[in-house]
């Protein structure tokens, strides 16, 4: 018996609460830490939706890790006066 993966594109109102927890989890987190809080494997769909809202509404700064090749979402660190 051949089984597929079920694949899923996330929406925005999945995206929001696994941000939200990994945020006050960790000071730092990466596409591997969503996919183990949610348990699916992310798709590109996914990944740039994840990206783009935690760059807008939750003003994250996306830092490429060198060795590991991968994006870590930061907070942005507040802006002197």
């Amino acid at each position: 018996m051949h089984l597929k993966k079920l694949i899923t594109n996330l929406t925005r109102t999945d995206v929001s609460p696994l941000i939200l927890r990994l945020k006050g989890e960790k000071h730092a987190f990466t596409f591997e830490d969503i996919e183990k809080e949610s348990g699916i494997k992310l798709t590109s769909a996914d990944k740039f939706l994840i990206r783009s809202v935690a760059e807008k509404k939750f003003k994250m700064q996306v830092v490429c890790e060198a060795p590991e090749n991968q994006l870590k979402f930061f907070p942005k660190a507040k802006e002197l006066s």
